[in-house]
This record gives structure tokens, C-alpha cells and sequence, in this order.
């Protein structure tokens, strides 16, 4: 049983090591994904809602002139009520419309870089404010003459994701107990010669350690032991054998050298 319950609790081990990196590795793939689709929607968003801004651009009109600019950013903003901020800014990522209230003078430093390194492409971005997505608005010429970005909070994407991880922990965590009671009757049945072919050494050297032990204290072989295990007989006799053969030679080797001197 020894023997049974080691190799039980190593599959046992190796199956949460495992079931453990599939977890990990499934939520941060799903997270991923979760954010590139988060990122596709606003995007489809921020496309729309530059539309009238970029016809304005079209005719030669600065961004900060269009007319019921907020009003259409609200529209836009109605799509979805989590969304933190729609706010359009100039070439220069000066904010000259928002939702928000208290909207920021200028776009991040990091929105502005993302933005020039996108070369005029839509970019998505997740950081610290949440998730920015934006377009550039180009004029008649085409350069660009600003742009709408989409501020996103990135708390309902957390959400979603400790929701997943919480599902497949449970599945883990089910599949480890099936797993565990399957494993232990198919290890007792399946390797049930084996197992009580290591019982029966380990009981036989046991035996014989205590044997030996009561032999070396003065109390003698004790026979009883033997009759447990009948097969194992000759050994025994023969180990006993080879015991008194040593002590009697040595008790002669013992009694020469005392003659000799």
C-alpha cells in the first residue's frame, strides 16, 4: 500500500501542476482575445463617429467648428454606457470636444505616440485610463487634421476574465477529483501483482531485519517468522547457515592466535 500511495500522490501532483498551466494559460489567451474583440467594436465605433467630423474636414473646416459636435459624440457615447470619454482632437492632439466634463487639455503622451507610430491606420491601445481606440480624421488633402478617440474602461474586461477563470478552476478542479478516484482503483487493480509482489520483499526484508537483530541480541533465530512465508524457507536456512559458519570460524581464528601466543 506504501508503494500504491506514492505513485497515487505523485499523478496526483503532476495532475494540478498540469491542470494549473491550462488554467493560467486559457485565461490569459481568453483576455486576449477579449481585448482584440473589446478593441474591434470601438474601433467600428470611433469609424462611425468620425464620419460627419471628416465631412466638415472635407470642406476645409477646423474640428473645433463643427456644430452640435457634442451632441453627436453622445449619440455615439449612447452605444454603450460604459464608455468613459469620446472626445475628438486636432493634428497637434489638442481636445477641442468631449463627453466628459472634465476633459483633458490634450490627448496622453502615450495615446500620442501610439498615434504616431500607427501612421495614420486605426490603433487600439490598452492602459492605465482603460482602453483607447481611435481613428484619424483626414481633409481634402489628405493629411490629417485629427482624430476621435474612445476611452473604455477596462473593469468590465476583468470582470469577464475572472469569470472565465473562475469556470475553468471549477472544471479543474472537478476534472483533478475525477481524475484522482479513477487513478487510484485503476493503479490498485491494474497493478495489483506488482503491488503485492513489493509488499511481500518488503515484508520478507523486514522479517529478516528483525530476526537478525534478535539473533545479534542473544535471543536466537526466531522460526515463527519463517512459517509465514514458506517459500522463503531455504533463504532463511540458508542465511542462519552462513551466520553460525561465520561465528565458528571465527571462535577458531579467535582460538589459534591465543594458542599461537
Amino acid at each position: 500500500m506504501a508503494l500504491l500511495r506514492r505513485i497515487w500522490i505523485a499523478t496526483i501532483l503532476v495532475n494540478l501542476v498540469v491542470l494549473i498551466i491550462f488554467v493560467g494559460l486559457s485565461a490569459l489567451q481568453f483576455g486576449n482575445i477579449n481585448s482584440g474583440l473589446v478593441g474591434d467594436r470601438l474601433g467600428v465605433l470611433a469609424e462611425r463617429t468620425a464620419a460627419p467630423f471628416e465631412a466638415a474636414a472635407k470642406i476645409g473646416l477646423p474640428l473645433s467648428t463643427v456644430r452640435n459636435a457634442k451632441a453627436l459624440l453622445e449619440r455615439a457615447r449612447q452605444f454603450d454606457e460604459e464608455i468613459i470619454n469620446i472626445l475628438v482632437f486636432d493634428a497637434s492632439g489638442a481636445v477641442v470636444h468631449s463627453t466628459s466634463v472634465e476633459a483633458p487639455a490634450r490627448i496622453s503622451a502615450e495615446a500620442m505616440v501610439t498615434r504616431n507610430a500607427a501612421q495614420g491606420e486605426p490603433w487600439y491601445k490598452e492602459t492605465k485610463e482603460g482602453f483607447l481606440s481611435s481613428i484619424d480624421i483626414v481633409s481634402s488633402k489628405g493629411a490629417t487634421a485629427g482624430g476621435i478617440m474612445i476611452v473604455y474602461p477596462r473593469g468590465g474586461s476583468f470582470t469577464r476574465v475572472l469569470a472565465m477563470t473562475a469556470e475553468l478552476a471549477f472544471v479543474a478542479i472537478l476534472t483533478l477529483a475525477l481524475s484522482t478516484l479513477a487513478g487510484y482503483f485503476l493503479f490498485r487493480f491494474a497493478l495489483r501483482p506488482q503491488l503485492l509482489q513489493f509488499e511481500s520483499i518488503e515484508e520478507n526484508i523486514t522479517n529478516f531485519e528483525k530476526a537478525a537483530w534478535r539473533h545479534a541480541a542473544g535471543q536466537g533465530w526466531d522460526n515463527s517468522l519463517h512459517s509465514k512465508h514458506d517459500a522463503n524457507m531455504e533463504l532463511y536456512e540458508l542465511l542462519m547457515h552462513t551466520e553460525d559458519n561465520y561465528d565458528t570460524i571465527g571462535k577458531s581464528l579467535a582460538t589459534e592466535r591465543g594458542s599461537e601466543k
